[in-house]
């Protein structure tokens, strides 16, 4: 009878052991993995982040956040130093952006050419895009024509050259395509020099 009692309390011990160690186990598991995701989501480049999007799956829902993600990728291609397949990458993002029209303009090829040739120029004139301001979502103008919608939206961007500054200002074009997603159709110098912007 002592016998088994010993045993009994042996095994509530060691029962008592072993599940404080498996709920201590999960708790320091818990609570030590979500910073290492912080870290290491925070340590990845801003190439890498925009590399990691996945446009069709998650496309921008108005023109202006379309504008926005094309003025990071603009300013990353044009500003950090990346190799070529990471270029191509870069630019394959962008062009999910642009409207069936813009792209059979634009082949694949020719524009990846373009793009080289115009970020090699940026980097030997000593170039940066500084930033970007985007017109409020309240002055993006939106239109019907025919059976199709389209939206206009005014930005600008700063460049920097040696110690010269230049503002630039581009009203961007969009459509609507089938899946009701805004594509830029294409873009042109305009003379507006004031932005109403949220940020």
């Amino acid at each position: 009878m002592k016998k088994s009692k010993k045993q009994t309390v042996k095994t509530i011990v060691f029962m008592c052991i072993f599940s404080a160690t498996l709920i201590t186990l999960y708790f320091f598991i818990r609570t030590r993995t979500t910073p290492f995701q912080i870290e290491s989501a925070s340590s990845m480049s801003e190439a890498e982040k925009l590399l990691a999007k996945d446009i069709p799956g998650n496309y921008p829902p108005s023109p202006r956040e379309v504008l926005k993600l094309y003025s990071r990728i603009t300013k990353c291609l044009f500003n950090e130093k990346l190799n070529s397949e990471q270029i191509e990458q870069l630019a394959n993002q962008l062009r999910q952006l642009f409207d069936e029209e813009l792209l059979q303009n634009n082949p694949t090829e020719n524009y990846l050419s373009d793009l080289n040739v115009e970020i090699t120029e940026y980097r030997n004139a000593n170039k940066n895009i500084m930033n970007y301001v985007i017109e409020n979502s309240d002055s993006v103008k939106y239109w019907d024509k025919g059976n199709q919608k389209y939206a206009s939206i005014v930005m600008s961007f700063t460049t920097k050259e040696d110690n010269d500054y230049l503002k630039v200002y581009e009203n961007f074009l969009f459509r609507q395509d089938k899946e009701d997603k805004w594509k830029i159709m294409g873009w042109e110098l305009t003379d507006k020099k004031e932005i109403n912007s949220e940020e």
